[in-house]
């Protein structure tokens, strides 16, 4: 301790060792007009930080949608190839039901028919099962009604008149089919 004189007045000075003040006393001890800026600082960065992340969920939502409408594209795009092949399908299985059972002819037209049946395998395309199935308007498209033979049940499919195709997620072309009344 000190002493110190200054007009006339005994003041004591009090020596301290100087330590750094945490910034929570020196934020109160700052004059009000640091303080307010200093909060409004931090909200404004708090809201930049909030605006930011944001826009980085957005953008990451807009590059997911993209790509789902780009494959969904894709997949639509060859569907829609693959059903302008399905009356090429139906001439050569009418080719081959017209060739004779040794002709050379026949041959090819199998070899081919395989070949088209094989891409459709890959894409997931599928042959609807038609006959002698209950009769289901969301596969197949009734273009005659016929009275029961025998034991055959009223709405099932007696035969299929043009073959449908079908993925796993929609239908290319409905079977055409005669059904049971």
């Amino acid at each position: 301790m000190s002493k110190n004189k200054t007009n006339k007045k005994e003041e004591l000075i009090i020596e301290t060792p100087e330590t750094e003040m945490p910034a929570a006393e020196e934020a109160a001890q700052a004059p009000v007009g640091e303080t307010e800026l200093l909060a409004q600082a931090e909200a404004q960065r708090d809201e930049y930080l909030d605006a930011l992340l944001r826009e980085r969920a957005n953008f990451e939502n807009y590059k997911r949608r993209n790509a789902q409408a780009a494959e969904k594209a894709k997949t639509d795009a060859k569907l829609a190839t693959a059903a302008k092949f399905l009356p090429v399908m139906d001439n050569m299985e009418r080719a081959l039901s017209a060739a004779s059972e040794d002709s050379p002819l026949r041959e090819g037209i199998e070899k081919i028919q395989k070949q088209l049946s094989g891409l459709f395998s890959e894409m997931g395309i599928e042959e609807i099962k038609a006959e002698g199935q209950p009769f289901d308007p969301n596969l197949h498209n009734a273009v005659m009604q016929v009275d029961p033979e025998g034991e055959e049940q009223s709405g099932t499919v007696r035969s299929v008149l043009q073959k449908g195709y079908r993925t796993k997620e929609q239908v290319l072309r409905h079977s055409m089919v005669m059904v049971v009344k």
